[in-house]
């Protein structure tokens, strides 16, 4: 899709490269002292990063506009960003490309949260077994250390939030179980939460589920979120904690743009950030301390925590 629009001498074109149902829009708004403000319309429910690749900008003062320009927007309509006119320039030209993905832009790792919850029900025991990353079974060289892990369910458990967020990104369609398979791809049923911190925890799930959320809904650790409620040959979700990679999108064409991180996890009072050890068995236990860790007065209210 391309529009081109003619406004006061300026000529301003925009093509979108990924739809994703039109998630996110951006427009522009000729504003009357000659700038021109690009709007942002997302209608998710989570925080996005837009990247903006210039095909053309004349006419304008870019300080401090890179190309590509990456920003991180909210929910609604938003400012991307405001570029003001050179009052010598005799006419001016904007055309540009824009891109989006789910989650906050690190140009440097961010620092691991330390407490996720175990993501079973309170009393209820997992074991951890190892994922693969699809493109080492396929003999491929990975450029970045890969972290998943694989927790094994019974039939009638439900999978639980291990940290605070927001759904985003549901399915459960897939009615059929996938047996022994550990290789992480995106095509299965799922569920991803945005933390606070613009990191994304991904539940994906190898076994038919009852989703018990929503795009939109706001989560608290220890929430359940799935439930398992049909025969399956065997009940597990790959969990991993990703971040987007500031480096990555600026590449020409943007591929593979999310890095895995290891994920501690809390276990009891005298083991609250601790890495899981594959093969193991763990019971799940919860604090007030723990599940509140992230929540502001108002979602502690909400939740009933506090009056």
């Amino acid at each position: 899709m391309k529009k081109i629009i003619t406004l006061l001498a300026t000529v301003i074109f925009i093509t979108p490269t990924n739809s994703q149902s039109n998630l996110i829009t951006l427009e522009t708004e000729n504003n009357a002292d000659g700038s021109v403000t690009i709007n942002a319309n997302n209608l998710a429910s989570t925080r996005y990063t837009v990247k903006v690749n210039f095909i053309s900008l004349t006419g304008f003062l870019n300080t401090g506009i890179s190309n590509p320009y990456i920003n991180s927007i909210g929910t609604g309509k938003i400012q991307v960003t405001k570029l003001t006119p050179d009052k010598n320039a005799g006419s001016r030209s904007l055309g540009y490309t824009y891109s989006y993905y789910a989650g906050m832009a690190y140009r440097k790792p961010p620092s691991n949260f330390t407490h996720y919850l175990l993501p079973i029900s309170v009393g209820k025991t997992t074991k951890v077994t190892k994922v693969e990353e699809l493109r080492i079974i396929l003999g491929q060289k990975s450029e970045a250390a890969y972290y998943s892990q694989a927790f094994s369910y019974t039939l009638g458990d439900t999978i639980c939030a291990t940290r605070a967020g927001y759904v985003y990104n549901i399915n459960d369609e897939l009615k059929q179980g996938e047996g022994g398979n550990t290789v992480f791809t995106d095509n299965r049923n799922k569920i991803y939460i945005e933390h606070k911190d613009g990191t994304l925890g991904y539940y994906t799930i190898l076994s038919p589920i009852n989703c018990l959320v929503q795009n939109g809904d706001f989560v608290i650790p220890g929430q359940a979120i799935a439930v398992f409620n049909k025969e399956s040959e065997n009940y597990r979700i790959l969990f991993s904690v990703v971040y987007l990679d500031e480096e990555k999108i600026r590449a020409e064409k943007a591929t593979d743009v999310y890095n895995t991180m290891s994920t501690n996890f809390y276990l009891n009072e005298n083991a609250n950030s601790t890495m899981l050890i594959e093969n193991q068995k763990y019971e799940s236990v919860r604090s007030i301390e723990i599940v509140t860790e992230e929540l502001s007065k108002r979602e502690k209210k909400k939740f009933g925590f506090i009056n």
